[in-house]
C-alpha cells in the first residue's frame, strides 16, 4: 500500500499542473489560433513545449528530500504534462482504487465465510457416554447408560443403543441389532449428566462385551453419533475395545 499512497500523493501535488493548464483563460475570452506572423498554429507542438518547460522546472537537490522532490516533479510533469495525460492518469487511479477495493472486499468475504463455518464447531453440543452401574452375579449382568453434554449449547437425544455381545466385535463397520434401539426426544443442557431410568439386562456370563451409540442433534440441526464399546472382564474391570470405529465420535 506504500505505492499506492505515494500515487496519491501525487496525484494531489500536481493538481496545480492543471490548473496551469487553463489559466490562460479567462472570462470569455480565449487565445488566438494564429500567431503573429499569420500561420496557424500546430497544435501538436504544444504538448512537447509545454512537458519541456514543465520538467525543466525540477531542480534536484543535494540533501535526500531535495532528491525525493526532484523525482517527484519529474514524475508530475510526467503524469500531468497535458490534460489528456492527466485525465488518462485520473483514470487510472480510479481502475487501479476500484481493483483494491474489490480484492479487500473479497478477502472480508472469505474471513466472514471462515468464521461463519468455525463457530458451530465451537458452539456445538458434544456428547459422551456409555455403560454405567455395572453389576455382575453369576452368569448375569445389569448395567445402566449414561451420557454427558460436554459442549456450549443444548443436545437433543434422539435415540440410543445398548447391545451385549460374547465376543469381541470384528470389521471396521459398527453393526447393531436394531430392535434393542430407544427413540427418545431428551433435551441435555450443557455440562449436564443424564442416566435414563431403564436397567439394561444380559444373561451372557464374564467376559463379554457391551456396544452401543447415543445420537443427538445440536443447535444448529447437525446429527451427530457417539459410539461406545467396552470389554467386562471376569473381575467387573471395563476397558474400551474392537476397532477404533466402534468407539468412534463426531
Amino acid at each position: 500500500m506504500r505505492w499506492f499512497a505515494v500515487v496519491l500523493l501525487l496525484l494531489f501535488s500536481g493538481t496545480p499542473a492543471l490548473a496551469q493548464a487553463t489559466e490562460g483563460y479567462h472570462g470569455n475570452s480565449a487565445p488566438s489560433d494564429t500567431p503573429s506572423d499569420g500561420h496557424a498554429l500546430d497544435s501538436a507542438n504544444v504538448a512537447p513545449a509545454q512537458e519541456t518547460s514543465a520538467s525543466g522546472e525540477c531542480v534536484e537537490g543535494k540533501d535526500p528530500i531535495g532528491t525525493l522532490g526532484f523525482y517527484a516533479c519529474r514524475a508530475e510533469a510526467l503524469l500531468f504534462g497535458s490534460v489528456e495525460r492527466g485525465l488518462a492518469a485520473l483514470t487510472a487511479l480510479l481502475a487501479l482504487s476500484t481493483l483494491l477495493l474489490w480484492i479487500y472486499t473479497r478477502r472480508v468475504a472469505n474471513a466472514a465465510r471462515i468464521a461463519a463455518a468455525h463457530i458451530p464447531a465451537v458452539e456445538r453440543a458434544y456428547v459422551f457416554g456409555g455403560p454405567t452401574d455395572l453389576f455382575l452375579l453369576h452368569d448375569q449382568a445389569t448395567v445402566r447408560l449414561a451420557m454427558q453434554n460436554y459442549g456450549k449449547t443444548p443436545a437433543i437425544i434422539r435415540e440410543w443403543l445398548v447391545e451385549f455381545m460374547a465376543q469381541e466385535p470384528r470389521g471396521r463397520k459398527p453393526g447393531y441389532d436394531g430392535s434393542k434401539r430407544t427413540v427418545t426426544n431428551e433435551v441435555l443442557e450443557p455440562f449436564k449428566l443424564f442416566s435414563p431410568p431403564t436397567v439394561f439386562r444380559s444373561e451372557i456370563a464374564a467376559p463379554f462385551h457391551i456396544v452401543g451409540y447415543i445420537v443427538y442433534d445440536d443447535v444448529f440441526r447437525h446429527s451427530h453419533t457417539t459410539r461406545f464399546c467396552v470389554a467386562v472382564a471376569r473381575d467387573g474391570k471395563a476397558a474400551f475395545a474392537g476397532h477404533p470405529e466402534w468407539n468412534a465420535y463426531d
